[in-house]
């Protein structure tokens, strides 16, 4: 498949790290920090790709070794979407600061976000979007299973 990339910053071309890699890594082009736990990064492009495909957002593996995380992830792209793809990030507490302490209110603590502008954040890949009609029915087939939900089929 052939991509259309329209770059907003001349380094943010999605990049393989190897000739393996199922992911692009993708790099923070621009670092909007919402509040001490929040983080927008635009990615510093926008995307055409062919509308069997979706796009896939997610972490790289190095997110894990901090209080970080990925808000909705894994992100999605459709095909339709023209706009200049983000990723947003939310920090875990890391400490809280009380009255005890000297501070007017109770506050958590938050750690500094782990990346600089133009470092790799995280990485995109394409999905095939299987295309599909729901047809309504009155009855489903029963399994073994059937309306069992989370943690239902533990032994």
């Amino acid at each position: 498949m052939i991509a259309k990339i329209k770059l907003f910053n001349p380094n943010a071309l999605p990049t393989r790290m190897s000739s393996e890699a199922a992911c692009f890594d993708v790099i923070a082009s621009e670092i909007i920090q919402k509040a001490p736990n929040f983080v927008i990064c635009e990615l510093g492009f926008a995307l055409e790709f062919d509308p069997m495909y979706c796009l896939e957002l997610v972490p790289r593996s190095s997110l894990t070794n901090t209080e970080w995380v990925i808000q909705n992830t894994p992100g999605q792209g459709d095909a339709d979407f023209r706009g200049e793809y983000q990723l947003r990030f939310r920090a875990f507490p890391i400490g809280f600061k009380t009255k005890e302490d000297g501070y007017n209110v109770n506050k958590f603590i938050y750690p500094e976000f782990p990346f600089k502008q133009g470092e790799r954040i995280g990485q995109i890949f394409f999905r095939e979007v299987i295309p599909t009609v729901f047809k309504p029915v009155s009855e489903l087939t029963d399994t073994e299973r059937g309306e069992g939900g989370f943690g239902s089929t533990k032994q």
